[in-house]
Order: structure tokens, then C-alpha cells, then sequence
């Protein structure tokens, strides 16, 4: 059986998970569907290729960056400290906005650190190549209220789905995954609007027996922001 990969979209007041074989573009249409806004995730390359407005994860890139500052290549190692503490002052705005100064010395020496290095072909010259491709991904944070420079609302939503994977290997039909699709979003969003999922889910199974429809109004609000994590 092919390990099934569990994915989740979520918000301030709402999470969906998804289980699909696989992390094509197809499965990332399929899971957001008629969704419409903005999306914040890392910097794969199945949502790299989504139009609309998009903020990639400055955590993912950060790591990334302190790996290259442990590499034993001095070029490299030296790239990989200086993008790395780049990186991480661009994450720290989002909690202390920069004055027009601070930004554009800032940006200056981004833009020269990936002058300097897009030209290598060494993996300092692929990540740099890599950050200066996804440019307008970097700071929409700055620009647009309530977008946060990271997914790890996601990624923290994403861990317990994936701790079930582990656990029991997934499931072996259709039918399998769309009754812990519907478990993981149903906890998960009862999570985050600090609802017990217990009593809500008795609620639920003693409507369906006395054919009744469950109040769910608490879960039907939608906002723009959307965060997305995969395996």
C-alpha cells in the first residue's frame, strides 16, 4: 500500500485536512479547490506555481540557511551566516516595524548578498537563486494585515495528523479516508475555537440518530488568510 499523505489547510477559525497519495499539483488543486486568497506555506514547488498573493514560510528558509552556515566550504558556511541573521531580521519586523531607513539598509544588503552569490554553483549560489526567485513571497507581511512571515500554524496543525499516519499506517480505502478527514478537521477546528470536541461530537451522532441537522454556525465563518503544510 502507497503511504498516504495527510495535508491541511487552515485559519484563524477553521481547519480541513486531506489525505492523498500523493503532494502533486493535481492533490494540491484537489485541496484547495474554489478556495480564493491568501495562501501561506513554504516554498514548494507545487504552490510556488499558484497564482494570487503568497507569503512564503521565513522559518523553513532560516533552516535552511543555518544548515548552510555549518557547511564546511568557507564560501558557504560564510553565505549561510550572513543570510541566515539577514532572514531572521526580516522574520523580527513582523513583531517591530522597520522605519523607511531600517528597511531600505536592510534591503541593500539582501540585495547584495544575492548579487554576490546568485552567480556560484555551490549550494550557497542555489539557495540564493532560490530566495531571489521567490522575492515578492518574502515580505507580503509587511504590506497586508494579519498575515503572519511563517505557516507554523499549519505545521503545528499538521503534526498530530502525521503522528496518526505513523501510528497506524493510514487507511486502505476512500471510505477510510474520508472519515479521518472529517475526524482531523472536526478536532482541529473545534482546537482552535477553543470548543470541546467530546460533547460536540456526541451532539453530532445524537442528531444523525433522531434525524435532526447539528448546529454548526461556530464553524462556518471564513476569512482570507490561509496557511498550508504538507509532509
Amino acid at each position: 500500500m502507497e503511504s498516504a499523505r495527510v495535508k491541511v489547510m487552515t485559519n484563524p477559525l477553521v481547519a480541513y485536512f486531506q489525505i492523498h497519495r500523493t503532494r502533486s499539483q493535481a492533490a494540491f488543486e484537489q485541496l484547495i479547490a474554489d478556495w480564493k486568497g491568501i495562501l501561506v506555506s513554504d516554498d514548494y514547488g507545487v504552490y510556488q506555481t499558484r497564482t494570487g498573493l503568497r507569503q512564503t514560510c521565513l522559518a523553513h528558509l532560516i533552516h535552511t540557511a543555518k544548515g548552510l552556515a555549518e557547511h564546511l566550504e568557507s564560501g558557504i558556511a560564510a553565505f549561510g551566516r550572513k543570510i541566515r541573521d539577514e532572514l531572521q531580521r526580516l522574520r523580527h519586523m513582523s513583531t517591530e516595524r522597520p522605519t523607511v531607513g531600517q528597511w531600505r539598509a536592510w534591503y541593500a544588503r539582501f540585495r547584495h548578498l544575492m548579487s554576490s552569490t546568485t552567480g556560484r554553483l555551490d549550494k550557497a549560489g542555489t539557495f540564493a537563486r532560490r530566495l531571489d526567485r521567490e522575492q515578492e513571497a518574502l515580505w507580503l507581511f509587511l504590506d497586508l494585515p494579519g498575515i503572519h512571515p511563517t505557516n507554523n500554524t499549519a505545521e503545528r496543525a499538521h503534526r498530530f495528523g502525521v503522528m496518526w499516519r505513523k501510528r497506524t499506517r493510514g487507511t486502505y480505502s476512500e471510505k477510510g479516508n474520508c472519515r479521518v478527514e472529517r475526524v482531523l478537521s472536526f478536532r482541529q477546528t473545534c482546537h482552535i475555537r477553543g470548543r470541546p470536541t467530546f460533547p460536540l461530537l456526541i451532539e453530532a451522532v445524537r442528531c444523525r440518530f433522531q434525524g435532526k441537522t447539528p448546529d454548526l454556525r461556530w464553524s462556518t465563518h471564513q476569512e482570507p488568510l490561509l496557511a498550508c503544510a504538507t509532509p
